[in-house]
C-alpha cells in the first residue's frame, strides 16, 4: 500500500486554478528555515511543533519561509515514514559535504544553509542581507521565475520548486513514536529543479497526488550548483484544488 501511495505521488498532477498567481522575495534575503526529521525519531516532534507554530506568525512567507524534508534514513529503524525522500537524505548530506554540518541527524535545522539550533519560543536571528529579488508567476502547474540580482552577477543558478502538505497528521504505530498522533505542517511532498535560462526559469511544479495533503503551499529557491544553501526565496499558500 506505501509502494501504491508513492506511486500516486509521482505520476498524478495536483490540478490547480487557471488564474495567474504571483510571488515576489524582495530585495533582502528571505529566512528560509530547513528543518531535517522523521516520523520515526522520538526527538523530533518538539522541532516540528516549533516549524508548525510559523503557520500563525505574521511575517511567514514575507520574511520566513519554512519547509520540512523528511529524511529515509530513520525508515528502517521500527517505522517507515511515508513523507521520506531520499533525495532530502542526500541535501542534508550536501550540507555535511560542503562543511555547514559535520555529520547529518535529526532533528537539524539549517537557517539559509548554515546549521542553527533552535531557542524554541525565539525566532532565527540571521542576517539577511540584500541580494535582489525573485519573482515567481504560477499558471496552472507552470511556473516562470526571474531574478534581479542586487549587486554583482552571481553566475549560473538553479530553481528549486517544493511543493508543501499542510495540515498533515498521521497516527503511528511503531517506532520511537509508538501511540503517538504527529501533526506536520510545510511538509516537501515533492521538488523540482530547473536550470536556468538567459537569468529566466521556466518549469512545472512537482507532481503530487490530489489526496496527498488537505492543503498545499509551495516555496522556491534558487541556489549555485556547487552549494545547496539558498541565495533567495518565496514561498506561499496555493489555492484548494
Amino acid at each position: 500500500m506505501r509502494a501504491a501511495f508513492f506511486l500516486a505521488v509521482l505520476l498524478f498532477p495536483l490540478p490547480l486554478t487557471a488564474a495567474e498567481l504571483h510571488f515576489a522575495s524582495g530585495e533582502r534575503q528571505t529566512v528560509m528555515i530547513e528543518l531535517y526529521t522523521s516520523e520515526g525519531c522520538s526527538s523530533c516532534p518538539p522541532a516540528e511543533a516549533y516549524l508548525n507554530d510559523f503557520r500563525n506568525h505574521p511575517d511567514l512567507w514575507k520574511r520566513y519561509v519554512p519547509l520540512a524534508f523528511h529524511v529515509d534514513y530513520w525508515d528502517d529503524l521500527g517505522w517507515k515514514d511515508r513523507f521520506s525522500r531520499r533525495e532530502y537524505s542526500e541535501r542534508q548530506r550536501r550540507y555535511a559535504g560542503v562543511q555547514h554540518a559535520h555529520t547529518t541527524y535529526t532533528p537539524a535545522f539549517f537557517v539559509n544553509g548554515r546549521l542553527w539550533r533552535p531557542v524554541f519560543g525565539g525566532e532565527p536571528a540571521a542576517d539577511t542581507p540584500t541580494v535582489g529579488n525573485l519573482a515567481v508567476t504560477l499558471k496552472g502547474n507552470d511556473v516562470e521565475a526571474t531574478f534581479q540580482p542586487a549587486g554583482s552577477d552571481p553566475g549560473p543558478l538553479t530553481l528549486h520548486l517544493a511543493l508543501l502538505g499542510m495540515d498533515l497528521a498521521t497516527q503511528i504505530r511503531a517506532g520511537e513514536n509508538a501511540g503517538r498522533r504527529l501533526h506536520h505542517e510545510f511538509v516537501a511532498l515533492a521538488q523540482n529543479r530547473v536550470a536556468e535560462e538567459k537569468h529566466r526559469w521556466h518549469g512545472t511544479l512537482p507532481r503530487v497526488d490530489t489526496g496527498a495533503a488537505p492543503s498545499y503551499a509551495f516555496v522556491a529557491w534558487l541556489s549555485r550548483s556547487d552549494d545547496p544553501a539558498p541565495l533567495q526565496a518565496v514561498g506561499g499558500y496555493l489555492p484548494a484544488p
